[in-house]
């Protein structure tokens, strides 16, 4: 049985979509599941550059279909170069399930 449970959760996953115009990133985390969930959906978003330091957090009840990929939210940043930039997406249940992924643009670090 736990076999099962690992190999469900090994195959949903949560990805980014972007896309680039100019200074201006848009980032659009998606999440496929395998069973339908009702999950807490959890956007964290720190920006590090010249300009100063800003945090923002987003935390929302999300009733997901299994097998689509479903948007979870648009971001869009402007980048400049230098900035440092992690956005981490956390899909859970309150359960078994728990998915979490980070996304940074190349080379940045935070």
């Amino acid at each position: 049985m736990q076999t099962l449970i690992l190999l469900a959760a090994l195959s949903s996953q949560i990805t980014f979509k972007t896309s680039q115009q100019g200074n201006m990133t848009t980032i659009i985390p998606q999440v496929i599941l395998t069973e339908p969930c009702e999950c807490q959906v959890q956007v964290l978003s720190m920006r590090q550059g010249q300009g100063g330091q800003s945090t923002s957090q987003q935390q929302n009840t999300v009733s997901i279909p299994a097998n689509q990929t479903i948007d979870l939210t648009r971001l869009s940043l402007n980048i400049d170069a230098g900035d440092t930039v992690k956005i981490t997406v956390t899909v859970s249940d309150g359960k078994s399930l728990h998915l979490s992924q980070q996304w940074s643009p190349p080379g940045s670090v935070l």
